[in-house]
C-alpha cells in the first residue's frame, strides 16, 4: 500500500524558488521548535529556504539547533512561498513579510486560511506535532537527532512538559518516537527551565507583590510594569511563563499577566486557564486568539487600570453561566 503524502508535502516538493518559515512575535518553544525542525528538513531536501522572527531567538530557546540562523523580521527580500507556523496569520509575525504563496501549520481554532496547503488542525497538541506529521508523510527517514530535538521542545513545551490537559496517549506516542530519533528530554528540559538569570528571579520578586484576585478569587493576576524591568535588568522575556504563578493558585480558573509595552502604546497580556473556561475567546474579545487554555492579545490603553478593566471586562463575559435553550 502506497502511503498518501498530506497535500502541503506534495506542494512543497515541488516548489520551486525561495521558502521563508515565519514564527510569531516573541516565539515560544513550539513556533521556533517546529519552524527549525521544518527549516532543516526542507534544507536537507535541498530547498531555498530561510526562517525568520520579529525578536529573534530568546535565551532559553538559543540551545536549539539552527538558532544561529534565524534571521530577524523585517526583510527587504520578496520570498516565493512563506510559511508562519503555530499562529492564526502572518499578522502575528509582528512584521511586513514579503511573499508569494501563503502557507498556515497551526493548532489554533480560527485564524486566517491561505488555501488547501494549510495544516491546521485544533486537536493537535502542538504545532511540532503537524511538522512531524508532515515530514513523515514525506520522507521519515529524514529525521535525525537536531529535527528531533526541536520537534520535542515544541511539543513538550506546549503540553507544560506533559502537564497540561492537551496530553494524551498519542502524545506520549509521539513524545517517544522523537526520544527513539535523538532527542533528549533531560537536556531539552535543563536547557529550557533551568538556566534562569539572577535578573529575572529579581523581577519575580518585584511581580509577585502585583499579585491580585478578583471574582471571588476565580482570576488570578500579575502585573509587569516597564520600570520594573528597568530597576531590575530583566528582560522582556524573562516574563515568559510567569503568568504560571497565578495559575497555580487553588480556585483560580484564569490567571494572566498584564504587561506594560509603552514603545508599542499596548499592553500585552496572556492568559492561562485550568477547568472548562475557555481563555481562547477571552483574547478574541481584545483582538488577540490562542488555545482553550493558553492565549493572549494586546490591549490599547493609557493606564494599567484601563487595561486591567477591559481585561476583567472581558473575563466576566466568559465565565457568565450559558445560556441553554428552552
Amino acid at each position: 500500500m502506497v502511503k498518501k503524502e498530506l497535500p502541503l508535502a506534495e506542494f512543497l516538493k515541488n516548489a520551486k524558488g525561495s521558502i521563508l518559515i515565519v514564527t510569531h512575535e516573541n516565539p515560544d518553544g513550539d513556533a521556533l521548535g517546529s519552524g527549525l525542525a521544518l527549516y532543516k528538513f526542507l534544507k536537507k531536501k535541498g530547498k531555498d529556504v530561510f526562517i525568520a522572527s520579529k525578536d529573534g531567538v530568546p535565551h532559553f530557546l538559543d540551545f536549539l539547533p539552527g538558532a544561529d540562523e534565524v534571521l530577524t523580521l523585517p526583510r527587504d527580500e520578496f520570498y516565493d512561498v512563506g510559511i508562519v507556523v503555530d499562529s492564526s496569520g502572518f499578522y502575528r509575525a509582528g512584521a511586513p513579510v514579503k511573499v508569494g504563496k501563503k502557507v498556515r501549520i497551526d493548532h489554533h481554532v480560527g485564524g486566517e486560511f491561505y488555501g488547501r496547503y494549510d495544516l491546521v488542525d485544533p486537536s493537535a497538541p502542538a504545532t511540532a506535532a503537524l511538522v512531524y506529521e508532515l515530514i513523515k508523510s514525506w520522507d521519515r527517514d529524514a529525521l535525525d537527532p537536531e529535527i528531533a530535538t526541536c520537534l520535542y521542545t515544541g511539543l513538550a513545551t506546549d503540553t507544560g512538559f506533559f502537564r497540561y490537559s492537551n496530553t494524551d496517549e498519542k502524545t506520549f506516542e509521539l513524545a517517544r518516537e522523537l526520544v527513539s530519533q535523538g532527542a533528549d528530554p533531560y537536556y531539552v528540559y535543563t536547557m529550557f527551565s533551568e538556566r534562569e538569570s539572577l535578573n529575572k528571579m529579581k523581577l519575580i520578586s518585584k511581580v509577585l507583590e502585583t499579585l491580585s484576585l478578583h471574582e471571588g478569587g476565580q482570576v488570578a493576576g500579575i502585573t509587569v510594569l516597564k520600570r520594573f524591568l528597568d530597576e531590575t535588568g530583566a528582560s522582556y522575556e524573562d516574563t515568559e511563563g510567569l503568568v504560571n504563578y497565578p495559575r497555580s493558585i487553588e480556585g483560580v480558573k484564569v490567571a494572566y499577566a498584564l504587561i506594560e509595552k509603552p514603545e508599542e502604546g499596548v499592553w500585552k497580556v496572556s492568559l492561562r486557564a485550568k477547568g472548562d473556561v475557555n481563555v481562547g475567546r477571552i483574547a478574541e474579545r481584545l483582538g488577540g486568539g490562542g488555545h482553550k487554555y493558553a492565549s493572549g492579545a494586546k490591549i490599547k490603553a493609557s493606564s494599567k487600570e484601563e487595561a486591567l478593566n477591559k481585561l476583567l471586562s472581558a473575563v466576566r463575559e466568559e465565565l457568565k453561566p450559558q445560556k441553554t435553550a428552552v
